[in-house]
């Protein structure tokens, strides 16, 4: 018979695997640091992955080829393509069964929001808030550093401001295993 030793920790077992599959690189950049705050103890499974960019149909289509088996494929998109193109992905996603969630209009918008107690950005170009929040608060070459969203971005900020943008928490509540 075989002894199992007593005092050897047991493999935490997800009850839940999600893969979140950002656009780029700082969508997985953030999403993996969001990732290390929430999703530890919280029996999710959380991979992240990035589309590299393209055609918002096309991310939602590699999402759905990624290989494993999770519990929900989730897709985070910025929504600042062509109406017709927005549409097209939305439309792979349902056809896939794909969760579908849109930064309206850049995933710079949702990281200006957060550092301004909600204010919302939806008005404003993609450009805008790119080159507002590079210029401001994190350069380029930065932007797929995780130690500098620390600095940026500590857990106490989300959790002031998660309630007032609805992206970020349900992005949260998805990590924590409650959404």
């Amino acid at each position: 018979m075989s002894r199992t030793n007593p005092l050897k920790k047991k493999r935490r077992a997800a009850s839940r695997t999600l893969l979140m599959y950002g656009e780029g690189f700082e969508d997985e950049t953030f999403l993996k640091y969001l990732k290390r705050l929430y999703s530890r103890d919280s029996g999710v499974g959380v991979t992240i992955r990035n589309g590299k960019g393209g055609h918002p149909a096309d991310v939602v289509i590699n999402a759905a080829n990624q290989p494993g088996e999770f519990s929900q494929r989730i897709v985070i998109l910025d929504n600042d393509a062509s109406e017709a193109d927005m549409n097209l992905a939305r439309q792979e996603a349902k056809k896939r069964n794909i969760t579908l969630l849109e930064n309206t209009p850049c995933l710079e918008a949702l990281l200006l929001a957060i550092l301004n107690d909600g204010k919302s950005y939806a008005d404003k170009q993609s450009a805008w808030c790119k080159k507002e929040f590079e210029s401001n608060h994190l350069d380029s070459k930065k932007r797929t550093e995780i130690r500098e969203y620390e600095k940026i971005f500590p857990q106490t900020l989300l959790n002031t401001v998660r309630p007032k943008i609805p992206g970020l928490n349900e992005i949260i509540l998805l990590m924590e295993g409650k959404g």
